[in-house]
């Protein structure tokens, strides 16, 4: 939004290079400058709260307002992303890789955990006064604070020794659980999640300070320090997530899947902790959009490179953790009153994911491709009861299962096949494995024909028998059975069209 693509590539070219370029002096004398500054600060995390609290406070504020200036424009923070994690993945910086990952780590329980509190807060409050009922519920959301307190800072200035922090700290959970204020909480639900905006951001340090400052001097520092370590900065936030996934696929179409793999690659770390901020509607239909692109409209020439770069993988796999995140009313499709776009998004999602499973996939892309496909049946935000589950998953997941064991697919290659032709089987196992793990119900369910045994059990009797045992073992069902094997061997890739 606020420079070329083109000068977005060179840029991240001579940062993430080792090749020597016109600027290779400049980028060497930057890199000694600056370069240093994000892998010492990570570095830093290895110092626990229980060592040094303020220095983990301290960190919190570098690595959200210092490393990647809040002023800068979502695509500038996007590149910095890039240049920084890449950096951080060069030979001898691996443990400050591994303390960020830690850092960030420590902020998703905590938002999980403040959630989860708020929840049960609410839950309490709407019982009856009095009531043994209300009681139970206020010791529960009480129970929730305390982990909440132990993920976040602890009492700054009072020792871990001192006989009295325990009750310290008591004192001001308590104070804070019964405050009076319901805009501390509907504050805090707003940064509770790692999707919320800078301005919420803004607004929870500014006004928690100022309604807790009844409570006393130490509850309010703790509940500065809490909004400080569960608020997304401007390291990483959903803004600069949605334009890792928009520059990725500006590098793809202007020839560049080793600079769309760099973005792609920032993606997939930073959703390990947070795969809500690959969730929003935006990020999500990108995605989707950008894996129909990468399977259908490429040459052979830019499948190589796909593959080379493992494009393909790494937005499978930033699907498949990320659709877990959706809401509810994101992921239904046809029946759940979402509109013609959503709709066409899921539509076309699925029908790239089948593919993957049954047709052209890799192994990890056949896992990724299931779990994906589980996601968008059984969302997290969506609380079904068990028939219900049972029902969704036998619809998705049957067809599937049927088209994977079918003997056209579950049959050992001989010698004379072509070696991708061979590792196919390994993908349809991968797939196969995966629907056991993300769709039990259908996994087991009866199958057809003269023999009826459940879909799970043909796949375990073909691994146990031809792959371990190495048994010529010949299928109990004829091929007519599978005659109405969903688009299996029908469905055709469009014709490369180039980009």
């Amino acid at each position: 939004d606020d420079c070329d693509i083109e000068v977005i590539l060179r840029v991240l070219h001579e940062h993430c290079s080792e090749e020597q370029t016109k600027n290779y002096k400049f980028v060497v004398e930057a890199e000694e400058k600056f370069g240093w500054i994000p892998q010492k600060v990570f570095e830093c995390v290895y110092f626990s709260d229980a060592t040094d609290p303020e220095l983990r406070n301290r960190i919190y504020q570098i690595v959200d307002d210092v490393l990647l200036d809040g002023g800068l424009t979502a695509t500038s923070r996007a590149v910095g992303l890039a240049i920084i994690l890449h950096g951080l993945k060069k030979k001898g910086k691996e443990n400050a890789f591994k303390w960020m990952c830690a850092l960030f780590s420590q902020r998703s329980q905590l938002q999980r955990a403040l959630g989860l509190y708020l929840d049960a807060r609410v839950k309490a409050k709407g019982c009856e006064a009095g009531s043994a009922e209300a009681f139970t519920a206020d010791a529960e959301a009480m129970e929730k604070l305390e982990v909440v307190a132990s993920l976040s800072s602890p009492l700054v200035g009072i020792s871990s020794s001192n006989s009295d922090s325990t009750a310290d700290m008591s004192s001001v959970l308590k104070r804070f659980h019964t405050a009076k204020d319901k805009h501390i909480f509907r504050i805090l639900s707003t940064i509770a999640s790692p999707t919320h905006s800078p301005s919420a951001r803004k607004r929870a340090f500014d006004e928690l300070p100022k309604r807790t400052k009844g409570m006393g001097a130490v509850s309010v520092a703790w509940t500065k320090a809490l909004a400080r370590r569960c608020s997304m900065g401007a390291f990483v936030n959903f803004e600069s997530i949605e334009h890792c996934i928009i520059l990725a696929q500006e590098s793809f179409e202007a020839n560049d899947c080793k600079v769309s793999s760099l973005f792609l690659t920032c993606v997939k770390t930073m959703i390990a902790p947070f795969p809500a901020l690959a969730a929003t509607k935006e990020s999500f239909k990108n995605l989707v959009e950008f894996l129909e692109v990468v399977r259908t409209d490429v040459t052979p020439e830019a499948k190589k490179e796909l593959e080379e770069y493992g494009i393909v993988t790494l937005i499978s796999d930033i699907l498949a953790k990320s659709a877990s995140s959706m809401p509810a009313s994101d992921v239904g499709g046809k029946g759940n009153g979402d509109d013609e776009e959503t709709i066409s998004i899921y539509e076309t999602l699925r029908s790239q994911l089948l593919r993957l499973c049954k047709n052209d996939g890799t192994p990890e892309q056949a896992r990724n491709s299931v779990h994906a496909l589980s996601s968008l049946v059984n969302p997290v935000s969506q609380h079904l009861s068990l028939p219900s589950r049972v029902k969704k998953e036998k619809k998705e997941f049957e067809p599937l299962l049927k088209a994977l064991v079918a003997p056209s697919r579950l049959a050992i290659p001989d010698d004379s096949m072509a070696s991708k032709q061979k590792s196919k089987i390994v993908s349809v196992l991968s797939a196969i494995a995966a629907v056991a793990e993300c769709a039990p119900y259908a996994f087991n369910s009866t199958g057809e024909g003269k023999t009826p045994l459940c879909w799970g059990e043909r796949a375990i009797d073909f691994s146990l028998n031809a792959v371990l045992l190495g048994k010529n073992t010949s299928s109990n069902l004829s091929n007519e059975e599978y005659s109405s094997d969903s688009g299996s061997e029908s469905e055709k890739e469009s014709p490369a069209k180039g980009r």
